[in-house]
């Protein structure tokens, strides 16, 4: 009868499997990040500014 056991890697694990294998990859994965960084800025701005009660995003 087999034995199967849970394996959780570790931190360096994950970052090992998640490292980009090239340059360009290292690039893009550093823009996809630095965008969705700008983005979520963004709308928590726009959060607070909603819950602040000011209508006037655009202005």
């Amino acid at each position: 009868m087999a034995q199967i056991l849970d394996f959780v890697p570790n931190d360096k694990e994950i970052d090992a499997l998640a490292a980009p294998k090239n340059k360009k990859a290292a690039d893009d994965l550093a823009h996809k990040r630095a965008v969705k960084k700008r983005l979520e800025a963004h709308l928590e701005k726009n959060q607070l500014t909603r819950d602040i009660g000011d209508d006037n995003l655009w202005a």
